[in-house]
């Protein structure tokens, strides 16, 4: 369920930043976020765990302020809720679920039925939905606004929740991903501290296992040429163990493969605006617009992106790690 859950996540809400596929700049330095002349206004498309889904985003002062999803019969299905406090802005995408158990609900149209006939009514609109976190996003940020940490908690629906006395619809914490960044000329990042956490079922304030991974990359000039991945050495806090070692190669100013022990990363382009991303032997398709951001993604599997913007500049990235186009996945906005 964990993989899946976040297969889904990557590859369909945060298309923006996870398996998303625009060219490369060449003026653009590494880690620069420049001001954008078009910004994502609508998502639409299909997963396992939504279905057929439409994510409408909007904006205020550039900033990302609210996203609602809808179902295929146009119902409002989730959003996005986003509070600030202290330097730290929190992005929780919801679901709306059912707040009464089966037997509540075969009940009410029952009711509804012989009150007002069949045909006559909407069971939908009488049930009663609560909010439960499936995705959430914390980033903190310092004086000058620049991201200094992000935090990404990962959270599992039950795949029954029950009736009666034992009804429970929460959403499980299944694991966190906690990346700390140091910034080198301008706002390229050099390190990245993580930390991956996994948690045990009800218990979302204490870890059950902590994994520690370093992220450096190395430049020349402007551009990567490597990413060295340390995870943390099981006897010494202290001293790090080199686990990866990725080789950045490009073509005519563009990035078109990063390599490493067992690792590929791959951009195949049949032309300007079309190109496949090859993800260690994961095919995705992927069609451009005229400023090189993702119009639409096919993974071949069944799950079909596409994407529609707005002219603005926005900070859509917010909800995306944000190294990740360092990493050598191109993103959108």
């Amino acid at each position: 369920m964990r993989t899946i859950l976040r297969n889904m996540i990557c590859l369909l809400l945060l298309t923006m930043g996870w398996v998303a596929c625009n060219d490369d700049d060449d003026n653009i330095e590494v880690g620069v976020r420049p001001i954008n002349p078009v910004r994502v206004s609508e998502i639409t498309g299909h997963n396992d765990h939504w279905g057929d889904y439409t994510l409408k985003i909007q904006y205020v002062n550039d900033k990302l302020e609210n996203m609602s999803r809808y179902d295929k019969n146009g119902r409002r299905k989730g959003g996005l809720s986003v509070t600030k406090e202290q330097g730290v802005i929190t992005y929780a995408v919801n679901d709306y679920v059912y707040n009464v158990d089966a037997d509540s609900i075969a009940r009410l149209d029952l009711w509804l039925k012989e009150k007002y006939g069949t045909g006559n009514y909407s069971l939908e609109d009488s049930i009663p939905v609560i909010a439960r976190t499936l995705y959430k996003v914390d980033v903190t940020l310092d004086e000058e606004s620049m991201v200094t940490q992000q935090v990404f908690s990962y959270y599992i629906p039950k795949t029954d929740f029950g009736l009666g006395d034992d009804f429970d619809n929460t959403y499980t914490l299944d694991y966190k991903e906690t990346f700390i960044y140091e910034y080198g000329e301008g706002t390229s990042i050099v390190n990245v501290r993580s930390f991956y956490d996994t948690f045990v079922p009800d218990d979302a304030k204490n870890y059950e296992t902590r994994t520690l991974y370093k992220y450096e990359y190395v430049y020349d000039g402007k551009r990567i040429v490597t990413n060295r991945i340390y995870q943390v050495n099981k006897h010494s806090e202290l001293s790090w163990d080199l686990i990866n070692e990725r080789g950045y190669t490009y073509s005519g100013g563009s990035l078109i493969s990063v390599k490493g022990d067992g690792y590929l990363l791959e951009k195949n382009y049949s032309d300007t605006r079309t190109l496949s991303l090859n993800l260690n032997g994961e095919m995705t398709s992927c069609a451009l617009d005229e400023y090189g951001f993702l119009v639409k993604s096919d993974n071949g599997k069944g799950e079909v992106i596409n994407v529609t913007y707005e002219p603005g500049n926005g900070n859509f990235y917010h909800l995306y790690r944000l190294d990740r186009e360092q990493e050598g996945f191109p993103v959108t906005k």
